[in-house]
């Protein structure tokens, strides 16, 4: 695989050792989506166990708010440092 491998061309490898930012950019928004997702699925199955069985899972409540905790934070810290 020396210029055009399709392993290259898929992960956008020009070189040894070196990443497109294309790849990067993708690959991090892929992984946002992903946690919006997740986040979202997670906030359900709260909602649906909190409404039909009456049951309050503080698990699935304590996952949600470190996630939404965390997302505030990251947020407040990019917004200060750049």
């Amino acid at each position: 695989m020396s210029d055009g491998g399709f392993l290259s061309r898929l992960f956008g490898w020009k070189a040894v050792g070196t990443l497109d930012e294309r790849f990067v950019l993708h690959r991090y928004k892929s992984t946002r989506f992903a946690v919006l997702v997740g986040m979202i699925v997670l906030f359900a199955l709260f909602t649906y166990d909190a409404v039909a069985h009456e049951i309050i899972r503080w698990d699935l409540f304590g996952i949600s708010g470190s996630i939404a905790l965390a997302k505030v934070f990251a947020m407040l810290y990019y917004r200060r440092t750049n």
